[in-house]
């Protein structure tokens, strides 16, 4: 949809008040000028002539021809307008080109509103998006790290991305992108930004996973980090051995979700697997009894042996070394107890 955006402080521009400075300015002319330049951007706008005001269009605004030759003269002096020739039916006639000035106007230009309806048709083609998600997965081909496609905010979020700016997508020159590097590579035709290779392993989440299970591929969701070298911001590649694509903090797989499946940590943590009954499928008759107490061993229970502290106090009751058990002597119960002090009512 066209439009025409005219900026906060257009009444107070410069170039709106150096009317002013005319020999022949009266009291009607700063705002009559403004209100005819601004029908004439409206009209451009609306029918996408990119700035470009006819003679037509300018008197139809102006209302009458009188007016006309007066503020076509004073936009003129002022700087709203141009000279300029067009080309209508291999034809050249005159017209006036509006100022470029975003603080003062701004429409966007009919190039612009046909890739902006590119994007939007390329991001809805079904056949497109399916075919570069089962490619690339969930992982940026710019940076490598992994994208949400339920976030709208963050630079984390997914969208896709033109490898050629301006032209149709193909599965070749479309790729998922994360907001932060789509933002800042915009759509420069000229840019260095160079993608990373197809992952050989492609990341894939739960809405990945249903999006292509909603037009008849299975895949299962994985985690796997893929093995390419991720770039910087600027387009710039990494050196070899930096770290693949990373996990979005928070992010935790569902129990049902596979993983990738990873080493011990250190020979303890196999040692202990190894002993453990689920590892070796060992009968429990076969496994040593740990309810029994033998030397160096600890078990629960009263006949515990050695607690490793020697000395007086250490071991026994802690009277003289002892290693008998007394009982404390049960209360009589036949003392009189003192009665307590009640308040009255």
């Amino acid at each position: 949809m066209p439009w025409l955006k005219e900026g906060d402080k257009a009444a107070n521009h410069p170039i709106v008040l150096s009317v002013l400075e005319m020999e022949d300015a009266d009291d009607r002319i700063l705002n009559e000028c403004f209100g005819f330049v601004n029908r004439c951007a409206t009209q451009s706008a609306s029918h996408e002539q990119d700035y470009i005001i006819t003679v037509g269009t300018a008197m139809t605004m102006a209302g009458s021809i009188s007016r006309y030759q007066a503020l076509i003269k004073a936009a003129k002096y002022c700087g709203y307008l141009t000279d300029t020739v067009i080309i209508v039916d291999g034809e050249e006639r005159k017209a006036f080109k509006l100022v470029e000035d975003n603080d003062l106007f701004h429409m966007i230009l009919k190039d612009e509103r046909a890739w902006a309806n590119q994007r939007k048709k390329d991001s809805r083609n079904v056949k497109l998006t399916t075919a570069v998600r089962l490619r690339d997965g969930d992982a940026c081909r710019y940076c490598g790290k992994t994208v949400s496609w339920n976030d709208r905010v963050s630079g984390r979020a997914a969208s896709y991305d033109h490898t050629n700016p301006g032209q149709a997508a193909t599965v070749e020159t479309y790729v998922v992108c994360c907001r932060e590097c789509n933002g800042k590579r915009g759509d420069d035709p000229d840019s260095t930004w160079s993608t990373l290779p197809a992952p050989t392993q492609p990341l894939y989440g739960p809405e990945t996973v249903e999006f292509l299970a909603n037009h008849d591929i299975t895949v299962k969701p994985t985690y796997t980090r893929n093995t390419q070298t991720p770039a910087l911001a600027d387009g710039k590649q990494l050196e070899e051995g930096t770290p693949a694509v990373e996990l979005p903090k928070g992010e935790v797989p569902a129990e049902d979700e596979a993983t990738a499946i990873t080493g011990p940590s250190s020979d303890s943590d196999t040692a202990a697997d190894d002993a453990s009954p689920a590892a070796t499928d060992a009968p429990a008759a076969d496994l040593p009894d740990r309810s029994r107490s033998g030397t160096g061993q600890r078990s629960p229970g009263p006949s515990h042996v050695g607690t490793g502290r020697v000395g007086t106090g250490q071991v026994g009751t802690g009277r003289g070394g002892s290693t008998e058990h007394t009982t404390p002597p049960k209360r009589s119960r036949n003392k009189r107890r003192r009665p307590r002090d009640r308040g009255r009512n």
